[in-house]
């Protein structure tokens, strides 16, 4: 083992590192720990759009409440 292969390895993994983050799809990069967070906070908070449930007979959805886990409608 040289100190000139130990610095040719960490250049050759640094580039491959940078060649890959760059040519990897946003989509196809692995979620973060901040990223779960964010999704499960989204969807404890609020109301959700119910799309395969008709409007009923005077206009009003149906949405579903994350918080007290209910159908409502408004």
């Amino acid at each position: 083992m040289s100190w000139s292969g130990v610095g040719n390895a960490a250049v050759g993994s640094l580039a491959t590192n940078i060649v890959t983050n760059i040519l990897t799809k946003e989509e196809n990069k692995p979620a973060t720990k901040g990223d779960i967070k964010k999704l499960i906070n989204k969807t404890h908070q609020g109301v959700i759009l119910i799309k395969n449930l008709p409007p009923r007979y005077d206009g009003t959805r149906a949405y579903f409440d994350t918080a007290q886990q209910i159908l409502i409608y408004k």
